[in-house]
């Protein structure tokens, strides 16, 4: 997956990333488990109990296990939720982390790129990925 995502970006920041995804990465695989399997669940006996709703003809024996399903399915889906809510936070504490350890940026550019992270977490990356641009070019400026 990071590959496909990092093709077209400069080294410096596919290092980066690449530290990112390694975090990352375990949760990722974990949190696509669960929905893999709930999503199915949940349509599944859905299905069936919409069914089982409309004929009338089965047994009760059904029922249980259907919504033992959906229960199963619903947990799953919960989960899934809350590994995201963690991968989100783990995500936005590394950037942060890597913000503030910066040597080349000042400490108010630093302010401005964490209170972005933090108020607005769907441009997390883009701001982060603009961080690196800004800490490489003053890198580069310095030593050449």
């Amino acid at each position: 997956m990071f590959s496909y995502f990092a093709k077209d970006l400069p080294v410096f920041m596919k290092k980066e990333l690449e530290g990112l995804f390694e975090k990352l990465t375990p949760l990722l695989k974990k949190n696509a488990k669960y929905k893999m399997f709930a999503l199915p669940l949940l349509f599944f006996s859905v299905i069936n109990l919409i069914l089982w709703l409309m004929m009338d003809g089965l047994a009760y024996g059904f029922l249980i296990v259907y919504a033992l399903i959906a229960a199963i399915g619903v947990a799953l889906y919960k989960e899934s939720r809350h590994i995201k809510k963690q991968i989100r936070t783990i995500e936005q504490e590394h950037m942060v982390d890597r913000i503030q350890t910066s040597d080349v940026i000042n400490d108010y550019q630093k302010k401005d790129y964490i209170s972005i992270i933090k108020s607005q977490p769907r441009l997390s990356l883009q701001t982060f990925l603009q961080f690196l641009t800004e800490e490489n070019d003053r890198k580069n400026r310095m030593t050449g």
